[in-house]
């Protein structure tokens, strides 16, 4: 027989907490949110992760037999943001119905902005082996028998690690306007012959090995730094090369400015770029509340620019 949506709520919140169990956290609470509140989300569960921290998840419930769109999903997240809340994460849980017209874009910069994880339980992401778990409460959902039979372990350690990397994600998203750019060992994608265009340029500076090593390292540092946000942030990516794109157009105009000028010498154009290019990071940095790393991060992208050779003070 099938049930409502209210009925789902409460078989769901049983469930979430045997399951939490199971996979090894130590469950603290699991409630449905109160009837007619609009915070968001309909089961929180509260629970002590493998580090010690206290943690939430807050589901919100869709028993759809018709069309679920995104759009609904992005009310209630808003909803859960201007609550008092503290979630470590959100699931929307949809057994029946796929979410259309999932916009990612917006999807991400939810996340960026709101510092927590968005994510979705449908069909076409795995639902219905978590839910088989429990064959009696599969059976109750889908009002018909459990055909999966799965690795019960297997399972929960795929469904454990899903979690856990929810709850990396909130860690990442909590220091996502911090800047960090650390050394790097590791040599970043690109094009061959940037390093040589970049040498190239040096040589123009100064025949210091020791400075020219200096600069390719920062600018190692800031490529690697850029990859790795494309898995860790890639809105704050994005707004990186936003403003290294604007930098380009910068340095374009001051490069002909340069070129044309006799009595410009290579170093005094050279510092005097990276003063308008401070004076522009300062800039983005506050108009998006970053901090960190603003050195490094200037001179990385001075010395992309001079190695893709928008930035050239040769003669």
């Amino acid at each position: 027989m099938p049930i409502t949506g209210t009925e789902f709520e409460s078989y769901t919140k049983p469930f979430f907490r045997k399951v939490f169990e199971e996979i090894g956290f130590d469950v603290l609470e699991v409630r449905n949110q109160t009837s007619g509140t609009q915070n968001g989300f309909d089961i929180k569960v509260s629970f002590t992760d493998d580090n010690g921290i206290d943690r939430s998840i807050f589901i919100e419930c869709k028993y759809y037999e018709t069309k679920l769109s995104f759009t609904q999903i992005v009310k209630k997240v808003i909803e859960l943001n201007g609550s008092n809340y503290v979630p470590d994460g959100f699931i929307a849980l949809s057994p029946k119905e796929d979410i259309s017209n999932i916009d990612d874009n917006l999807k991400a910069q939810l996340e960026s902005s709101y510092k927590f994880p968005i994510k979705f339980l449908t069909p076409d992401s795995d639902v219905h082996n978590l839910f088989s778990l429990d064959k009696e409460y599969y059976k109750i959902v889908y009002d018909e028998d459990c055909p999966i039979n799965l690795d019960r372990d297997t399972y929960l350690k795929k469904f454990k690690a899903r979690i856990n990397t929810i709850l990396n994600q909130k860690e990442t998203l909590s220091i996502s306007n911090i800047i960090s750019i650390s050394d790097s060992d590791d040599t970043p994608e690109e094009e061959e012959g940037m390093r040589t265009s970049l040498d190239e340029k040096l040589d123009a500076l100064s025949p210091s090995s020791e400075e020219r090593i200096r600069y390719h390292q920062l600018r190692c540092n800031y490529k690697i730094f850029l990859e790795e946000q494309q898995d860790l942030n890639n809105v704050l990516r994005a707004k990186i090369l936003d403003w290294q794109d604007d930098l380009r157009i910068k340095a374009y105009r001051l490069t002909n400015k340069f070129q044309s000028d006799p009595d410009y010498t290579p170093r005094k154009f050279f510092h005097e770029f990276f003063k308008d290019a401070e004076s522009s990071l300062i800039s983005f940095y506050e108009s998006n509340s970053l901090s960190g790393s603003q050195e490094k991060l200037l001179h990385g992208a001075v010395m992309e620019l001079a190695a893709e050779c928008p930035l050239d003070w040769r003669r």
